[in-house]
């Protein structure tokens, strides 16, 4: 008998959400044979629909029918409530998460004890990316009341009361990637305002034109290689244009078909281009190239949430309404660089049906497993320090000899409202704040002199990964570049022992807000990432 992989073989799916949480998409009814008028999903990727069933008395089913993926359709068994369930105090219910993500709904029909039953549709926004993590929990909370009564009884417990749901991220750990990780900056500190492409003035590769079999290309992408922006206009039915070129040395190709009008990017990285066309349409297309993006966000940015899909090897989960509230960036001379990740979420639903042993299948939405970026070793780090009133990221500081850690704080306030669930609705960000912890090889006074005069300095750490290319005469690497106005927080730790070969300091750094960079700290993003992350 072969050896079956379960845990292993987990997979972390995330997407930003459009909407915070569960969407209801149809109030509770009394669910007829045929059931119309559900509200649309939303979401580019569709949404996973959470479908509840209350005051059901006989065994019945439901069918989901809609525009899908990987199917359109899925039929759902309910079998009749136990004795159990309906001597219940708080009334009872069957729930059930779509293995399908739905673009559209055309109807639900219900057969048997499911028709007369109370229905209730709701969605959650499907995930866009599989994001490589080394560590995710997840652990969902229900307290239990019970009242301590005179009651004639010895017995402390007479009757437990569920109570609110809490469910907590208590660990979402990850390599640091150039692209891979921007999950966490939406997350943990905010959406950037705004995108500039890298050169600021795109390639021009395709002129505007209509869509014929063979496209006239003016320019080929530069070296190392460029992703391609491609703009629909004029937009006809079937419209396809396919790219063949070379990424990494290889033969690729990819098919680009458009929806509507709107901007599209390839998925392919290209150092060369053979052909690009499509069968003749009366769709125009404009395509560029570009090696990367540059975006900016500060501590004034707002946090995202997310939805966030778990297969753990046997179940698999979704996370609606997930949002951070501490986090860090660590870098380790002789390690890799990692990131961090605890908040919340709304609730952790089980996908699927729970009835199903053994269940080593995931149910979470396929995505492909993400081999394009490459993690980044905790050398490839460069640090700088200086003067307040100096430039950010001029002095290189080599102090910091083998380790620093970036640590945010983002505090939450959530709120559970009256309206009948037990899962909180709300959620409000409370003030941001950010600390840096070091350990410092001590050749001279220079920053012991900083911490004794409380001198404020910008602190940059910037990663350096993949080289993308160069524009206006600057070399562009995928990473992140933190610029830190810090100052010492209360220590600065230094000491000497017999055991160590040079003096060392574990000093504690604060940042504060700085009008330099409208912000207590600011990261600069370089990616191969489109713009199109939260879409």
């Amino acid at each position: 008998m072969p050896l079956t992989p379960t845990a292993i073989k987990g997979t972390c799916g995330i997407m930003i959400e459009g909407t915070s949480g569960e969407v209801t998409l149809l109030a509770p009814v009394t669910a007829i044979a045929t059931n119309t008028g559900i509200t649309a999903p939303s979401g580019s990727t569709g949404m996973k629909l959470h479908i509840i069933i209350n005051a059901w008395l006989t065994s019945g089913s439901f069918t989901i029918n809609g525009t899908g993926s990987p199917n359109n359709t899925e039929t759902v068994t309910v079998a009749a409530p136990t004795t159990q369930q309906t001597q219940s105090q708080t009334g009872y219910s069957f729930e059930y998460v779509s293995t399908n993500n739905y673009t559209a709904i055309t109807n639900v029909t219900t057969t048997g004890g499911v028709t007369g039953a109370t229905l209730t549709v709701k969605g959650i926004q499907a995930a866009k990316y599989n994001i490589p993590v080394e560590v995710f929990k997840s652990t969902r909370k229900q307290p239990q009341h019970s009242p301590n009564e005179f009651s004639g009884s010895q017995a402390r417990d007479k009757r437990l009361i569920a109570q609110f749901v809490e469910t907590s991220i208590d660990n979402l750990d990850s390599n640091f990637y150039g692209d891979l990780s921007l999950y966490w900056i939406y997350l943990m500190l905010g959406s950037p305002p705004s995108w500039s492409t890298l050169p600021a003035s795109p390639l021009s590769i395709v002129a505007s034109a209509t869509i014929v079999a063979s496209q006239t290309i003016a320019n080929q992408p530069t070296a190392p290689g460029m992703k391609l922006i491609c703009v629909f206009s004029t937009y006809a039915s079937s419209a396809a244009i396919t790219i063949t070129g070379t990424q990494y040395g290889l033969t690729v190709n990819e098919t680009i078909t458009p929806t509507g009008n709107g901007t599209y990017y390839s998925a392919n990285v290209y150092s060369a281009i053979t052909t690009i066309g499509g069968s003749t349409n009366a769709t125009t297309v404009v395509i560029t190239g570009v090696f990367g993006w540059k975006g900016t966000v500060t501590s004034e940015a707002t946090k995202q949430t997310a939805a966030i899909e778990h297969f753990d090897g046997s179940a698999s989960w979704i996370h609606p309404f997930s949002f951070a509230s501490s986090g860090s960036f660590a870098v380790n001379t002789k390690g890799e660089a990692l990131l961090s990740l605890s908040g919340f979420a709304q609730d952790k639903l089980a996908i699927g049906d729970r009835t199903t042993t053994p269940l080593q299948t995931s149910r979470v939405t396929s995505l492909g497993i993400p081999l394009g970026d490459i993690p980044l070793a905790g050398w490839q780090t460069q640090g700088y320090i200086d003067n307040i009133n100096g430039t950010a990221g001029t002095t290189a500081f080599l102090a910091p000899e083998q380790e620093l850690k970036i640590m945010i704080n983002t505090p939450d306030d959530r709120h559970w409202t009256f309206n009948n669930t037990q899962a909180f609705t709300r959620a409000y960000s409370q003030k941001y704040e950010c600390t840096v912890s070091a350990t410092y090889d001590i050749i001279d006074l220079l920053q012991n002199e900083q911490f004794r005069q409380n001198l404020k300095q910008y602190l940059v750490v910037k990663m350096v990964g993949e080289y993308i290319g160069t524009t206006g005469g600057t070399a562009y690497y995928k990473g992140w570049q933190w610029t830190l106005p810090v100052r010492y927080d209360g220590v600065y730790g230094q000491e000497a022992q017999t055991s160590a070969g040079n003096v060392f300091a574990k000093p504690q750094l604060r940042t504060e807000y700085d009008a330099g960079i409208a912000g207590s700290y600011s990261v600069q993003i370089i990616t191969r990432q489109p713009p199109n992350y939260t879409s």
